[in-house]
């Protein structure tokens, strides 16, 4: 029987919307391709491909046939990694992704607390802009991505949500704007952002998903910044602002580890537009191992206790 005989086969030509391209893809001749699928559907008495249409398309049959490959190959991986379990000795690898910002921020709380329930799991990080991020888990390079969820994400990504993430504002104790926002929040007061129009704000640079926030948040606001640095890290806009270089914008989950932070105060807007999801993205068709499950369950755990979360609280590294 051919169901499911090389069933990377029908795979690619469904997502290459071509057997010529798929063939080059798979390192076989496109006349073998081609007896492949007719052979299929032979067997099935269906038409999987509508080979009318430019690029060529799976029919009705085709994608049920596409849901069946892909339910195999995770209940596949399920089998080997159900197997590998029985021998908790046996050494594994997680490859994860991250954001440079958010290794740095994250991984030093979390990764010793996983390493202590998962001791044979070695870990391999790639450390990407936040765009290529999304295309390592659409790959299937990273087992998966920890991200602030875009606005145009790939179809061939699952996103799960761990928590929504406020976006704060943040400026130096001993600048004289700070000061005053300081006073109108302690008071009860809304925050006037019209008085950073004339100070120096670090941005980062356009689409990164928290610049698209920000910079959408300033517009409705119709706040005119006129002396805007542009970064592509938070850590340097953060240790911009921690040298009284200027204001700056951060995850929530970036408080705990900010340098200098005595220095610092951090606003939180009480905005529903500065709040957007962080999420764990890895590849539709794939399955999350055990090992990924337990490290995405470790690190919702830490957020879930409060680790790295902005208090709102006095002592000195929130606004009083």
């Amino acid at each position: 029987m051919q169901v499911n005989k090389n069933p990377e086969y029908f795979l690619a030509i469904a997502a290459e919307g071509s057997i010529s391209r798929a063939a080059k893809k798979l390192y076989v001749s496109q006349p073998y391709l081609s007896q492949h699928v007719t052979r299929l559907e032979q067997e099935f008495g269906v038409q999987l491909l509508d080979r009318s249409t430019v690029p060529l398309t799976v029919t009705a049959a085709g994608e049920i046939y596409v849901k069946y490959l892909e339910s195999s190959r995770q209940l596949h991986q399920k089998l080997l990694d159900d197997f590998a379990s029985l021998g908790a000795d046996r050494e594994q690898t997680l490859r994860l992704g991250f954001s440079n910002w958010r290794a740095s921020t994250l991984l030093p709380d979390v990764l010793p607390l996983y390493s202590r329930r998962w001791p044979q799991v070695r870990i391999d990080l790639f450390e990407l802009p936040t765009n290529e991020l999304y295309r390592y888990a659409e790959r299937g390079d990273v087992d998966f991505a920890v991200t602030n969820a875009a606005a145009d994400a790939p179809d061939a990504v699952t996103t799960e949500t761990i928590l929504y993430e406020r976006i704060l504002l943040v400026g130096h104790r001993d600048n004289p704007v700070t000061a005053e926002l300081v006073r109108r929040q302690s008071a009860g007061e809304p925050l006037d952002l019209h008085l950073l129009e004339d100070e120096r704000v670090i941005l980062l640079q356009p689409k990164i998903v928290i610049a698209e926030r920000v910079r959408n948040f300033l517009d409705q606001r119709q706040i005119a910044l006129r002396n805007v640095t542009y970064c592509t890290n938070a850590t340097t806009a953060l240790r911009l602002a921690a040298k009284n270089y200027g204001f700056c914008f951060i995850n929530e989950t970036g408080v705990r580890s900010a340098p200098e932070r005595d220095a610092l105060a951090f606003f939180d807007l009480n905005a529903a537009d500065m709040v957007h999801p962080l999420c764990v993205i890895y590849r539709k068709s794939s399955y999350l191992r055990p090992a990924a499950r337990g490290f995405i369950d470790v690190m919702s755990e830490f957020y879930r206790d409060g680790g790295g979360l902005f208090s709102g609280e006095a002592p000195p590294d929130a606004a009083e």
